[in-house]
């Protein structure tokens, strides 16, 4: 089934941004960038041989499933294209963070991205409720709603609000808690600080269950840990052990509070001045890249964490979680209340 972008929108994402400036990174033959479209009017190009690459990034570190992900898509898209369109891939926040390259995506200086949805939420509000935490907490909810209504419904937002095309989604991995000292429970973790991205959804939703929490940017996490500025934080097992956080925060518990939804979103000026074909393919493309990193992340994801618990030092513990629910949820109605995502919020319930 796909699982983003039918051919309703796909059809619409052809037409989305007629009347935007275009500034695809262009190599015609070697040269350099594109002229901007003419008029409100243009249409997408004929395709007569010219070759064009495209500029994707992410924030995360080379090797890891983003990375590998990212680099299934440029593959994809040159076989797709017969070599007329070719994609570099940069990994570990290279083009700048996440919101960075957002805007960069509208402004048409950057094409592709892998963005969290508490990036995109500074744009589109709304899509934070695809990061609540203890909100998505299975794949087979995650498959539910990346493959259904909720995941259309935000896409046709996000492009109609920001100019960017979801083509699919990331992600797959289970999101666990860690600190650096000893806990069992939940109990045991009140009132210790700790690290969430800059979000007021993350910070109200983790206060609620009896953290402190603290802004601090991701590259600076390991420091804060070392030094005590936090006590602990939150990640999916790939990263716990590719940033090494289980260093400074050896205790893991494995409260399986989010099962990760990453839009791969490229911006809707590239869309329109890719010729129709071309777009086509990209777009395919977009959807098995997707696909590919999905069933790879989940595989890493649960290899990484059992590799954790048989390092020397690092402890896992599972927690009973049961009632989480009623301390979040008023969190929940709160922002779906906001955002006008009432319904949505229910209809993710309903998936659990």
């Amino acid at each position: 089934m796909r699982t983003s972008l039918p051919t309703t929108r796909r059809a619409r994402a052809g037409a989305a941004a007629a009347g935007l400036s275009l500034t695809l990174v262009l190599a015609a033959c070697g040269g350099g960038a594109a002229d901007e479209a003419e008029g409100d009017d243009a249409a997408a190009p004929a395709n007569d041989g010219e070759t064009y690459t495209l500029i994707a990034g992410h924030q995360l570190a080379a090797d890891t499933p983003f990375d590998a992900g990212l680099d299934e898509f440029a593959r994809l898209v040159e076989e797709k294209t017969e070599g007329q369109v070719t994609v570099e891939v940069h990994p570990n926040a290279e083009l700048g963070t996440e919101t960075d390259m957002f805007q960069a995506m509208q402004n048409g200086t950057m094409d592709v991205a892998i963005v969290a949805p508490g990036s995109i939420a500074e744009f589109v509000p709304q899509v934070s409720i695809l990061s609540m935490p203890f909100l998505v907490t299975s794949r087979e909810q995650r498959d539910e709603i990346i493959e259904g209504p909720i995941a259309e419904e935000l896409a046709a937002t996000i492009e109609e609000t920001s100019g960017i095309v979801p083509m699919s989604y990331f992600g797959g991995g289970v999101r666990q808690m860690f600190f650096t000292e000893p806990a069992e429970s939940l109990d045991d973790i009140q009132g210790r600080l700790f690290r969430v991205q800059p979000s007021e959804v993350l910070t109200d939703a983790f206060g609620a269950v009896g953290l402190e929490p603290t802004v601090v940017a991701y590259n600076e996490l390991y420091n804060a840990l070392q030094t005590g500025v936090v006590e602990g934080a939150e990640n999916e097992s790939v990263y716990i052990d590719s940033q090494k956080f289980y260093e400074p925060a050896p205790h893991i518990l494995q409260t399986n509070h989010e099962v990760t939804i990453r839009p791969l979103i490229i911006g809707s000026q590239t869309l329109e001045r890719l010729p129709e074909d071309l777009r086509e393919a990209v777009l395919e493309a977009g959807e098995e890249a997707g696909a590919f990193e999905r069933e790879l992340e989940a595989q890493t994801d649960d290899e990484k964490l059992a590799a954790l618990g048989e390092m020397e030092g690092v402890t896992i513990t599972e927690v009973d979680t049961s009632g989480v629910e009623e301390q979040v949820r008023p969190v929940w109605e709160k922002y779906a209340a906001e955002w006008g995502a009432e319904d949505m919020l229910e209809q993710i319930l309903e998936l659990r």
